[in-house]
């Protein structure tokens, strides 16, 4: 723990001398005035000696005309300031508090032209060290990293094309993967023991999610008039999704991506569920004061007293059901209907359209190895194709 000690010097003056011992040996850095000390000392016991010394020396160090990356940041932010576009302003709030969580809070003293390499591989270091906020017995997980890393990255980028830095400290940083957690695939007869114990009000939601794939803001999103039943097999068409605004609050905006605008059919019993149709502009999906249904909200009540009740050994047997191995998430259902198709022999492009993926490589990694009979049938390819190389030698006679 850093120290901060008095010290009048022969002129009479005062300094105060920040201590640590680090590695075994004391180290001492000086100020003219108690606020500095008190300020080195906080970034000292946040950050370590090292990382709060190398941005004290920076600071030091810069020109007095160039901002802090805090200040650049906020800067790169600002719509105001025209560097960042094309962006829903809950993105750009969302970019704002994830920066001040994660770079900013390690490095945001020095001027954005200090910044060396070495500085963002000290912050990635801590910031994979820090606690998740949502499960605090483990650690940030390595996408929120990423994530973290790519608007610095992105700002840096910026300031070299202001001329403020020769060079983008943050390009090519090395990750750790981490741990990610691996989807759920459920089988047909564990959907149907989840399905058994979700309330009837949202039986035809569930039933929906599961059969289509749809995000979560994507089918919380459809309106009656996005329903058409006129046509076989009856489908719905997905062109808008719930988004963050600026304030916090959901907003009406454009899916995911342009190949998530997509029509999707729907197998009959799903119309049966859902029932008599209401008029066109009304959320098909509502909670109980007729609003949009929140997932923290419904993944509280609904969903996770549902999934205990159907991960219960004792509950499902007497009930004749197939109880869950694993804990599943609503998105998970998203997962669990890919799986179902490609199962069935459907095409991973024609799964990639029917889930909205930008891309046919985002398809492959998540649900390529899914595929069935892939290994038996690349087995018989290479084997038939290496069929007759394998050198035939006599075998000697076994001495009796």
């Amino acid at each position: 723990m850093a120290s901060i000690t008095p010290r009048a010097l022969a002129d009479g003056k005062v300094v105060y001398r920040v201590l640590q011992r680090v590695d075994g040996r004391m180290k001492e850095e000086r100020f003219t005035n108690v606020k500095g000390a008190e300020q080195f000392r906080a970034k000292v016991e946040k950050l370590g000696w090292v990382a709060a010394k190398a941005m004290l020396d920076a600071r030091r160090n810069s020109r007095p005309s160039v901002p802090t990356l805090a200040e650049w940041t906020a800067k790169y932010l600002d719509p105001a300031s025209g560097m960042l576009t094309g962006i829903e302003e809950g993105t750009r709030d969302g970019y704002k508090r994830a920066a001040e969580r994660s770079f900013v809070a390690y490095l945001g003293e020095m001027p954005v032209d200090t910044v060396t390499k070495a500085d963002v591989g000290r912050w990635v270091a801590w910031q994979e060290a820090q606690p998740s906020a949502r499960r605090t017995d483990q650690n940030i997980s390595a996408k929120t990293v990423r994530n973290y890393h790519a608007i610095l990255s992105a700002t840096m980028t910026a300031a070299v094309d202001h001329g403020l830095r020769p060079d983008n400290p943050a390009h090519k940083t090395r990750i750790s993967r981490g741990q990610k957690r691996e989807g759920v695939f459920l089988s047909v007869d564990e959907y149907a023991t989840l399905l058994h114990f979700i309330p009837d009000r949202y039986t035809a939601f569930i039933m929906l999610l599961a059969n289509t794939g749809c995000r979560w803001g994507e089918a919380t999103a459809l309106t009656w008039g996005d329903l058409n039943t006129r046509v076989n097999p009856p489908t719905i068409r997905i062109d808008k999704a719930w988004k963050k605004s600026a304030g916090g609050g959901p907003i009406l905006k454009h899916p995911k991506s342009s190949k998530s605008r997509r029509t999707v059919s729907l197998p009959h019993d799903v119309i049966d569920a859902l029932g008599a149709p209401g008029p066109a502009d009304q959320l098909i999906f509502r909670n109980r004061s007729g609003g949009h249904l929140w997932m923290g909200r419904f993944r509280d009540s609904v969903w996770n007293p549902a999934v205990t009740k159907a991960s219960d050994l004792a509950l499902c047997e007497l009930e004749g059901l197939a109880p869950l191995r694993r804990r599943p998430t609503p998105h998970d259902l998203r997962h669990s209907h890919a799986s179902w198709l490609i199962a069935g022999g459907a095409p991973l492009p024609f799964v990639q359209a029917r889930l909205g993926h930008e891309s046919i490589t985002t398809t492959i990694g998540v649900y390529g190895h899914l595929q069935p009979d892939a290994h038996v049938q690349m087995a018989d390819m290479i084997g038939a194709t290496l069929a007759g190389t394998r050198p035939m030698r006599q075998l000697d006679t076994p001495q009796r």
